[in-house]
């Protein structure tokens, strides 16, 4: 099992073995815990309109990897996002950011559990 943190870094080839980039980003649903998109450039403090250019065109949706080892291979697809994807990544109207709660275990003062 790999973890999302091991794919930072990582070469991307496409399947005619072009290069695509290094994994910059990874975006996630929350929703329902999967990795959605692989970025080759970050999308932190940046605008709208570069965030969408990101995604639509240094970005690789992660259902076309093919495989992930010592580098990501993808294959031919569409990178520009799905209606779905749009509808699903946008925060609904009128809803609010809940943080994810984490359950850690309890520890008196004096170090016990």
């Amino acid at each position: 099992m790999m973890h999302v943190s091991e794919l930072y870094g990582l070469d991307i080839y496409n399947d005619e073995a072009r290069y695509v980039g290094k994994v910059n980003d990874v975006i996630l649903n929350l929703e329902s815990g999967k990795i959605v998109r692989l970025t080759t450039e970050p999308l932190r403090a940046v605008s709208k309109e570069r965030a969408k250019a990101v995604l639509k065109d240094k970005s690789v949706l992660f259902k076309n990897v093919m495989a992930v080892g010592d580098i990501v291979i993808v294959g031919k697809g569409s990178n520009a996002p799905t209606r779905e994807e749009e509808d699903s990544e946008a925060p609904k109207k009128g809803a609010r950011y809940e943080r994810p709660r984490v359950k850690y275990p309890r520890r008196s003062l004096l170090g016990r559990t």
